[in-house]
């Protein structure tokens, strides 16, 4: 039953850390307060993709991380 708990844990922490990232950069930008690109015609995208990238990064970093375990 502890392992079990152990791995419910990690899946639960990984979806965590996964989604925090967009958590932040859309709180940043939901501020009102002068911004970056605030009159930039492709902000939007580019804050998609900046989204993207950094997920990605984060997920290979989790199941790099994982996978070294085992």
């Amino acid at each position: 039953m502890n392992n079990n708990l152990n791995d419910n844990m990690t899946t639960l922490t990984i979806i965590s850390v996964v989604l925090a990232v967009f958590a932040v950069i859309t709180g940043f930008f939901g501020m009102n307060v002068p911004l970056p690109w605030i009159n930039d015609k492709h902000a939007w995208v580019t804050i998609i993709v900046i989204c993207i990238v950094l997920w990605l990064l984060i997920v290979a970093l989790l199941r790099y991380m994982i996978y070294r375990k085992s």
